[in-house]
């Protein structure tokens, strides 16, 4: 037989027979096992033992438990064991099946539908937040279009056509952004493709700046940069994306504090770090909002995909770098980026 076949004295749990299945699962010859009771075998107190096996013996049972082998290791085991009468004493008759392999599964679908729940409940908030986070800068533009046009048709003043135009096309550049990072984020799946040239990375902060010069002078937020020229062989585009992301969150959770952008070098490393006073993160958000759709539970408000900060760790890991946070509630938040100078290794 494949599985273990026991027999066993019912008031004594002396093992009288056992088969090859038996003594290859536990260890022991045949002898050995012959030698012993049920107790050996089982982890549980005899007096549980015990009453499974009255159970047993009065109407058979079946259940999990672990045995114990030769050498001290134990294993999953499922168990059917019965009474039977044989000349003038009761045995149980008991067909083991060890079920590690079962167990294994188990623990297996269990871990995938945990999974499985988890990126539903993702899909779910990320849902959501992208609906609303689309939905608003496109209702935004519509009923800018709609005074546009009926200001057209009153034959208004041309800068107040201009003013309403102006407001529809920065709603329309945010939707645009938005757009790109779900694009940016289903392209950065396994790694980036870096395109590496010889670039100055104080050029590339000056630009990086110069992009979210708009969003920073709308809420009133300076920021001041000290990016010596380094030049180093990177891909500037993605360069430009990672400091134009970090940017963006230092605006967003700056509460108007300055922000500042600094870059030094240690041996062949470079360390560019961006720098604000805002509301700070918990120890606890520091790993977690580098995840894609992840955003400090604090911040929730505020809006936003969560892709920023994932878009970034792809770029920088991509560039055999790292992209770490140091932040206090309250105070702000230091984030550093810290590059080779050669990153040619990676592609």
């Amino acid at each position: 037989m494949r599985d273990i076949l026991l027999v066993i004295v019912a008031d004594t749990g002396a093992i009288v027979e056992a088969n090859l299945a038996a003594v290859r699962a536990y260890g022991y010859t045949r002898d050995e096992l012959l030698a012993r009771t049920i107790y050996d075998l089982r982890i549980e107190t005899p007096p549980s033992v015990g009453a499974q096996m009255r159970a047993a013996d009065r109407a058979g049972f079946l259940f999990e438990t672990e045995h114990r082998r030769k050498d001290g290791s134990t294993f999953p085991v499922e168990v059917s064991s019965r009474g039977e009468t044989f000349g003038e004493r009761r045995y149980l008759l008991s067909i083991i099946r060890d079920i590690t392999e079962r167990r294994r599964a188990e623990r297996e679908r269990e871990r995938l539908l945990a999974t499985t729940q988890q990126a539903l409940a993702m899909r779910e908030e990320f849902l959501w937040v992208a609906s609303h986070e689309l939905r608003t800068p496109l209702t935004v533009v519509s009923l800018l279009l709609h005074q546009l046009r009926r200001a057209i048709d009153r034959g208004d003043a041309s800068d107040r056509l201009a003013a309403s135009t102006d407001t529809a096309l920065s709603h329309v550049e945010r939707l645009s952004a938005l757009v790109g990072r779900l694009l940016d984020a289903s392209q950065l799946e396994g790694g980036p493709r870096l395109d590496l040239s010889d670039v100055d990375l104080g050029e590339v902060a000056r630009a990086a700046v110069e992009r979210v010069r708009a969003q920073s002078d709308a809420a009133g937020v300076e920021i001041v940069l000290e990016v010596p020229a380094i030049h180093g062989r990177w891909d500037a585009v993605r360069l430009e994306q990672v400091l134009m992301n970090l940017l963006a969150n230092a605006v967003k959770y700056g509460l108007r504090q300055p922000i500042r952008v600094v870059a030094r070098m240690t041996d062949a490393i470079v360390h560019v770090e961006v720098i604000d006073h805002g509301i700070g993160l918990a120890a606890s958000e520091t790993e977690r909002i580098f995840g894609k759709f992840e955003r400090a539970v604090s911040t929730a408000h505020y809006g936003g995909l969560g892709l920023g900060l994932y878009i970034a760790r792809q770029i920088v890991e991509a560039h055999r770098g790292t992209i770490a946070v140091e932040s206090t509630p309250g105070r702000g938040s230091t984030f550093r980026v810290s590059l080779p100078l050669d990153a040619s290794a990676a592609t």
